[in-house]
């Protein structure tokens, strides 16, 4: 492949990528395993363990990047083992059933403390499975995958669905979110269930990111729009989320790659578009989110990650932003992207990746500053981060 970033570089750079991935995986599998069944995720600087609590958007998408990571690394049986632990303790405490799952179940999964109040909880148990199921070669659990699938796409496609938090429903606005998930999640349930179950509904959520939410008189891709297509003019309707721009964009890109080229062009004009307006230029790195018709919003926002300003540096929006300026790089071969993605990724090995090494700082202020160290929480597992790393290090030996 004849590309602006050479082989010497590119193999510098998987190997980095993959050195990074092993130590992150590694340091997760040492913590997160719980005796009673799951995962343990919620640790502090130090590794110190803040709780016990089973969320299930931590448990899928770690039981996910563990069997991923089996695959990537060479079918170690260890890896195959910690994501049979995942797959065991959501089929056993998280199926609420008819293709229902549930948000937090408590330590030992005997007790639904959040029932089925997100679409987001099903798209992650998705994953979970079918990556599973795909990794190991066990079929076992197929009817799950495919009444999952059924649902989250039934679900998606109707409009009076309001399980879809953290988002609040409100009639005649859509939600951009619930379809880029889709995208990766029906990808990942297509090694099981084949191309002829989700092909359709993936080229329907991919139209829906590219042509409805990605075409809007703002000229950014919008977290949600009016029915009609026009701008939600309220300060969340104004809302411009990079991470996942660029993570919906490539979730798009690797879809369609080989196979239709328009999808790709407008996912990479979308990139470049955001990546004109989110990049920091000052200090570096992607900024968490800005208003996209440059309106005064709310300074400090709460999250799961807890309060977040606007120009904050957050880990899940930078390594998203970091593989998706790398795919951009490498497919137009343009000297922009290409500078794009060096300075992405100089800043995050200089402020996200701690000297020791291991997993990266969650939240950094503007200026690159670490203002959280814990290792887990709520949702934050093994997951955006080493599934980022494991991706480049992919990209850039297939470049090498």
């Amino acid at each position: 492949m004849v590309t602006g970033i050479k082989s010497e570089e590119a193999r510098e750079l998987a190997a980095m990528y993959r050195s990074q991935l092993s130590d992150i995986m590694e340091e997760w599998a040492k913590h997160t395993v719980d005796p009673t069944g799951g995962y343990i995720t919620d640790f502090g600087e130090d590794w110190e363990l803040v709780s016990r609590r089973k969320n299930i958007w931590a448990q899928a998408r770690q039981t996910y990047m563990f069997a991923a990571y089996y695959e990537y690394s060479g079918h170690e049986d260890k890896w195959l083992s910690l994501a049979k632990l995942g797959r065991d303790f959501l089929v056993h405490h998280a199926y609420a059933g008819e293709g229902r799952w549930y948000y937090e179940v408590s330590e030992d999964g005997e007790r639904v403390i959040e029932g089925t109040t997100t679409i987001f909880t099903d798209l992650f148990a998705l994953i979970a499975l079918a990556q599973y199921a795909s990794s190991s070669g066990d079929q076992t659990d197929y009817v799950l995958i495919r009444e999952t699938f059924d649902c989250a796409r039934n679900h998606i496609m109707d409009p009076e669905f309001r399980d879809i938090k953290p988002h609040v429903w409100q009639k005649g606005i859509e939600r951009h979110s619930p379809y880029m998930i889709a995208v990766h999640s029906s990808m990942i349930a297509e090694k099981v269930l084949g191309k002829d179950v989700t092909g359709p509904f993936i080229d329907f959520c991919i139209h829906k990111l590219l042509y409805f939410f990605g075409k809007n008189e703002s000229g950014y891709l919008l977290e949600s729009l009016k029915e009609d297509g026009s701008v939600w003019d309220t300060p969340e309707g104004r809302i411009v989320n990079p991470g996942h721009i660029f993570e919906g964009m490539w979730f798009c890109i690797d879809y369609a790659r080989g196979t239709d080229d328009a999808v790709i062009s407008s996912a990479l004009s979308i990139i470049q578009d955001t990546a004109e307006a989110a990049v920091d230029r000052t200090h570096g790195g992607v900024i968490h989110r800005f208003d996209c018709y440059g309106k005064e919003g709310e300074d400090t926002v709460r999250t799961d990650t807890g309060e977040l300003k606007a120009d904050d540096k957050v880990d899940w929006v930078n390594c998203e932003s970091l593989y998706a300026l790398a795919l951009a790089a490498v497919l137009t071969e343009n000297e922009t992207s290409i500078d794009q993605f060096r300075q992405l990724h100089q800043f995050c090995q200089t402020h996200f990746k701690p000297e020791d090494g291991g997993d990266w700082y969650p939240v950094l202020d503007r200026e690159g500053t670490p203002l959280r160290k814990n290792k887990g929480g709520k949702h934050r597992v093994a997951f955006h981060v080493p599934r980022a790393l494991m991706n480049l290090s992919e990209l850039f030996e297939t470049v090498s």
